[in-house]
């Protein structure tokens, strides 16, 4: 195998819990002697610079257009406008990456369907294998064109690569062969996310000496994430109970005002993949209060392998990625987010309970042993398995 070509529209230092896993496996492909090219767009989401061309070891190379920052949340729920911002930068882009590395380029490896459709369409013209891989639920409308676009991008990739059963199961509705649709998982570094040997050091280090009891929010600051369902929950439990919030988005504003008023809130703004397991550790607990169908749920992982337990939305793959011996899953309201936080912070032992299996269930699912099917993936497109 020559290269892969990575197509995406985000990729660190851009943050999310998919720029992490980009980081994942082109890290895993580097280690196992694999070239990596990435194409695309300077953070678009954060607020943060990163070069046009960077070089990450020996063999991952990366080229970001520059584009226009803060309009991604404001077309977020607009697919036609969405796609008419984000798409010309990756497809004006994508031909002079393949007319000068053509001849390495073993397989294009788009994620999303924007970058789908420009890795389909350039990839069709260079001669080039494409895997396109979701890592959302996109509940596809019944018909129209966003429902036969998402088709066209699917039945022209040479392999689908989902998230998550739920995703599979949505691509193979619209009509899409069901061979040439996989799943893959998550993982992430055992050794970076693992349990502490002191709760009480790690607590002092970041001064919650003096907190009882800790729920910790990371993710994006967005309305579907259930932010502010939870910042209504947290009004209404027990102070002593303490909310921390770590991350960054349209809604953040709005969390740091209300850290001004609310003594047991505290916003920790954006905290680095270094420093995000000593808050893990320190948590008693993770919450996950999506209010939309989650692709997955990184943050859960990671809180897991850490040792806390988790409580988690019912929706979207929420529930493939954890159950309830390492936490509980609910329905997202503020009523029963504070039914059971406060049941945790009264009924330690059974926390406790929970806490022991967080580890092991991490360990058993969450390996870099994940990243086996993405690599025989690219192997058997390379090698012709669907021609």
């Amino acid at each position: 195998m020559k290269s892969i070509l990575f197509v995406t529209i985000g990729f660190s230092p851009n943050v999310g819990g998919i720029e992490t896993h980009f980081d994942d496996l082109t890290n895993e492909l580097s280690r196992r002697g694999l070239t990596v090219w990435v194409l695309t767009y300077k953070p678009i989401t954060t607020p943060v610079s990163a070069p046009f061309f960077e070089r990450r070891g020996k063999r991952i190379f990366i080229y970001r257009i520059p584009w226009i920052r803060g309009w991604f949340y404001k077309l977020v729920d607009k697919p036609v406008l969405e796609f008419l911002f984000l798409t010309p930068g990756l497809f004006l882009a994508l031909p002079l990456i393949l007319l000068s590395k053509a001849r390495k380029v073993s397989v294009i490896h788009s994620h999303g369907l924007i970058a789908g459709f420009v890795a389909v369409f350039w990839g069709r013209i260079f001669g080039k294998k494409v895997i396109t891989t979701t890592h959302s639920i996109y509940n596809f409308p019944q018909k129209g064109l966003y429902r036969n676009f998402a088709r066209w991008i699917f039945d022209n990739s040479d392999t689908v690569l989902c998230l998550s059963k739920q995703s599979k199961k949505e691509v193979e509705l619209l009509g899409v062969n069901p061979e040439k649709v996989k799943t893959f998982t998550y993982w992430i570094d055992l050794q970076k996310f693992k349990v502490q040997k002191s709760k009480a050091k790690i607590r002092q280090k970041l001064g919650w000496q003096n907190y009882k009891f800790v729920v910790l929010f990371v993710g994006r600051l967005v309305e579907e994430k259930g932010i502010l369902v939870l910042l209504e929950a947290s009004k209404r439990w027990n102070k002593n109970i303490i909310l921390a919030i770590a991350g960054s988005g349209p809604l953040e504003r709005e969390i740091r005002r209300q850290s001004s008023t609310i003594d047991h809130l505290i916003f920790l703004g954006r905290v680095s993949q270094e420093k995000l397991p000593l808050y893990y550790s320190a948590a008693d607990l993770t919450i996950v209060p999506s209010i939309h169908e989650e692709g997955f749920g990184r943050v859960i992982l990671e809180s897991l392998a850490c040792g806390t337990p988790v409580i988690g939305s019912n929706r979207g793959a929420i529930p493939e990625a954890m159950d309830e011996t390492v936490g509980k899953l609910i329905e997202v309201t503020p009523e029963n987010i504070k039914k059971e936080v406060e049941y945790f912070y009264k009924n330690p032992d059974k926390l406790k309970e929970l806490a022991k299996n967080a580890r092991s269930f991490a360990e058993k699912r969450y390996s870099e042993r994940n990243a086996d099917i993405l690599i025989k993936s690219y192997l058997e497109v390379i090698y012709g398995k669907y021609d």
